[in-house]
């Protein structure tokens, strides 16, 4: 394996230290070596013995890869329901995962936490990238969604069987719980996933939460003490409360918690992961996109609550990591993880540098692995960029892919120049829908709108002129 000098940049290592002037970096195969300034590292380099190559960072910064905790890279950019649950099938869907992972990883972002997915793909994918099949991120996989039927998990109409392809699993009783986390569990996830409440997206216990605390806890237990963590998509206060009661390691969403929701989660001290993106991103151009109203008053809505309430989480020192839901229409694979940092300093009034350490440092918790990536020091992962520019002066650098210099994974760098295939989309990935208009052909719509009109209809408008 090739070992690299990164040679004479300003070092921000996100540790929450001031920016560092001609420091450089020695990466001996897949580790830190060596931190410090520029005559320092090299003299520890050349003591070393080895061949290295050198990578001149003067006048950029060089900081640690982005790590996205939130991102689903079985679902395959979604527009709908019935995208996520029955197109396409377990085979091409993995498949197209591969492709999934190559462009988070060009976007800078070289470790996430996949929590829910379809199937086991995340597993599959998780262990294909660890075994150098394929090239991505580091992966924490999670599997299915635990839904209730008043979940998330359960867009479904009661007249219709729940799918075997959907992304959740139904559980409705704790005994169910217990058995599909120690399923999940066996079949190889390293996150066990709650579908605690339901979404704008859908009507089912948006605000009230629809998992008991003693499914959650049962939930908890079981996860600990088969050695993995849990989280759970909780938009409401009380889901969000009783998580972290229960021993929740982290929460997903917490929009609308209380000032009283919120003193449990702090007095637990449980991280919170925003998804800030697929609110935001929504209504800034979903309506160009043809989102219909009633999503983006509830969007809107969740993002004033959250704004409110998770600047309070901020400010009373809990842990706020980045992550963007990707994979689904608004915030696609490789386009916008580095502006959930962005976001976060919009909306919850962080810093730069703490914004910066959401996005690195904080979200590797969710992965559990803040003693080997997220900043640079010695002895970690060599997850590396080497920017164009400054990101504490201006985080919007991270999001221009081009300012991206380099790339660097496990001491790999990355390749960023070949390029990534634009896949044909199937009819068969997408709901077989022949109209995409709420209207309907009615006699007024034809004479008012149609391009022709019935000959009927056309003699009718000459005779009235």
């Amino acid at each position: 394996m090739v070992n690299y000098l990164i040679s004479d940049g300003s070092l921000l290592d996100c540790t929450g230290a001031e920016t560092k002037k001609n420091a450089s970096i020695f990466v001996k195969d897949e580790r830190i070596a060596k931190v410090g300034s520029v005559a320092e590292v090299k003299s520890f380099a050349d003591s070393r013995g080895g061949a290295y190559e050198v990578i001149d960072a003067n006048g950029h910064t060089i900081m640690p890869g982005i790590v996205d905790c939130h991102v689903h890279p079985s679902y395959g950019d979604i527009t709908s329901f019935e995208e996520l649950d029955f197109y396409p099938g377990v085979e091409y869907r993995t498949l197209r995962g591969t492709l999934a992972l190559k462009r988070v990883l060009r976007a800078g972002v070289t470790s996430i936490a996949a929590p829910g997915g379809i199937w086991n793909i995340n597993v599959a994918l998780r262990d294909a990238v660890n075994a150098g099949l394929i090239e991505g991120p580091r992966i924490a996989a999670g599997g299915h969604y635990l839904s209730t039927y008043n979940g998330i998990g359960s867009p479904w109409p009661s007249q219709l069987e729940h799918p075997k392809s959907s992304f959740s699993v139904l559980c409705n009783t704790r005994d169910e719980f217990i058995k599909q986390t120690r399923l999940e569990i066996k079949n190889g996830v390293d996150i066990v996933k709650v579908a605690g409440d339901g979404d704008s997206l859908t009507s089912s216990g948006q605000l009230q939460g629809s998992v008991s605390f003693d499914e959650l806890k049962a939930v908890a237990d079981v996860t600990h003490v088969c050695g993995k963590t849990c989280t759970i998509h909780g938009r409401s206060g009380r889901s969000s409360a009783d998580a972290a009661r229960a021993g929740f390691d982290w929460l997903v969403h917490a929009s609308f918690m209380s000032d009283e929701d919120l003193e449990v989660v702090v007095k637990h001290g449980t991280p919170i992961n925003p998804t800030l993106s697929l609110l935001a991103n929504t209504l800034e151009w979903g309506p160009d996109f043809g989102m219909g109203d009633r999503i983006l008053d509830g969007y809107k809505i969740e993002l004033e609550a959250a704004s409110n309430i998770l600047t309070k989480a901020h400010q009373a020192g809990l842990m706020i990591m980045a992550g963007t839901d990707s994979g689904q229409g608004t915030v696609p694979y490789g386009e916008w993880h580095a502006r959930e940092m962005e976001h976060l300093m919009t909306y919850l009034g962080m810093s730069s540098m703490e914004a910066l350490r959401a996005g690195t440092y904080n979200a590797a918790f969710a992965l559990g692995m803040q003693d080997e990536i997220g900043t640079l020091e010695e002895g970690k992962f060599a997850d590396v960029l080497v920017v164009d520019g400054d990101p504490l002066a201006d985080i919007q650098v991270l999001q221009d892919k081009t300012r991206l210099k380099v790339i660097m994974k496990g001491g790999a760098i990355v390749d960023t120049v070949t390029p990534l295939p634009q896949p044909t989309t199937y009819a068969w990935e997408k709901p077989m829908l022949y109209w995409h208009d709420a209207r309907v052909g009615t006699q007024d719509f034809v004479r008012n709108h149609a391009r022709n009109k019935p000959s009927w209809m056309q003699e009718h408008a000459r005779a009235a002129e």
